[in-house]
C-alpha cells in the first residue's frame, strides 16, 4: 500500500524540489503520517494545523514544541530522520493534546522546508478516531501552500450505520450524501462524499494534486470494495486513488 503513495510523494518532491503534504479525512491520518515519516528517505518534518494526541510524540525520533507566542522557528538543524513540530500541550475535555501551529508559523516552516528541501507532512483535519467524517464550516485547515492533499477514508465504516459512532459530524455527512441517518453507509455514499465540493474536495488549494487513500484496515465488508469501479468514478476528480492497510511502524 505504502509503495504507491511513497512513489507519488518522492516524484513530486523531485519535480518541485520540495513537497508539502496535507492529510485530511478520517480513519488513518495520523497512522499515515507516522508511516510517511518512517519510510520517506532522509529528513522529514511532521506537524499539524489542528491538534494531535500527546501520545503521538512518542512515535517520532524528536519532538520540538513551538510556542504560539513566537514567530521565530526553533533550531531544527541536525535533524537526520523524522521530527514532529507542534504547538504546546493543552487539555481538551480531559484529554491531553498537542496544539497545532498557527498560519504564520506554518508559512515560516514551509519556507524552511523549501530551502532545505525537506518533505513537510501536515495533519490538517480532526476526526476523533472515527473511520469517516464530514467537515464543519472551518474544516479542513489546509495551508494554502500545500501541493499534495491526501484524503483518507476509513473503509472500516463501510456498511456501518450512519451515526456518530462511525462518522464524525454524521449530520453533515447525511446532508452531503443524501443518506438518511441510521442507514448503512454504502460505497456509493462514500464516493458521493469524496466528489462533493463541501466534502472530500473541500478547501483543497487549486494548485495541489489530489489523492485519496482507502484504508482497508478493520473493514469487514471487503467483498463490496470494487476497486475498478471506485477508480472509474473518481477519475478526473482525484489524481491518484490508493488502497491498502495503513500499517503502523514495524
Amino acid at each position: 500500500m505504502m509503495a504507491g503513495i511513497l512513489t507519488e510523494i518522492e516524484r513530486l518532491h523531485k519535480e518541485k524540489g520540495q513537497i508539502s503534504v496535507s492529510l485530511v479525512g478520517a480513519g488513518g491520518k495520523t497512522s499515515l503520517m507516522r508511516c510517511l515519516a518512517y519510510y520517506l528517505p532522509g529528513s522529514v518534518i511532521c506537524t499539524t494545523s489542528t491538534k494531535l494526541s500527546s501520545d503521538e510524540a512518542a512515535f517520532f525520533e524528536e519532538h520540538v514544541v513551538w510556542q504560539k507566542c513566537s514567530s521565530s522557528l526553533p533550531i531544527l538543524d541536525g535533524v537526520e530522520n523524522n521530527l514532529l513540530l507542534t504547538g504546546g500541550p493543552l487539555e481538551v475535555n480531559g484529554i491531553q493534546k498537542l496544539s497545532g501551529l498557527t498560519e504564520e508559523q506554518l508559512i515560516i516552516l514551509n519556507h524552511y522546508c523549501t530551502e532545505k528541501q525537506i518533505p513537510l507532512i501536515i495533519e490538517a483535519d480532526g476526526s476523533k478516531r472515527r473511520p469517516l467524517k464530514a467537515p464543519a464550516d472551518w474544516e479542513p485547515v489546509i495551508p494554502a501552500f500545500t501541493n499534495l492533499v491526501i484524503v483518507v477514508i476509513g473503509v472500516a465504516g463501510l456498511m456501518k450505520p450512519l451515526n456518530e459512532e462511525y462518522v464524525f459530524r454524521s449530520q453533515i455527512f447525511s446532508q452531503l450524501t443524501d443518506l438518511e441517518m441510521g442507514q448503512p453507509i454504502g460505497l456509493s455514499a462514500i464516493v458521493r462524499y469524496l466528489k462533493h465540493p463541501l466534502g472530500g474536495l473541500k478547501r483543497i488549494p487549486d494548485q495541489a494534486k489530489r489523492s485519496v487513500l482507502f484504508n482497508l484496515a478493520g473493514c469487514d465488508a471487503m467483498e463490496l470494495v470494487d476497486k475498478i469501479l471506485i477508480e472509474e468514478q473518481l477519475s478526473g476528480v482525484f489524481d491518484g486513488v490508493f488502497f491498502g492497510n495503513v500499517d503502523l511502524l514495524p
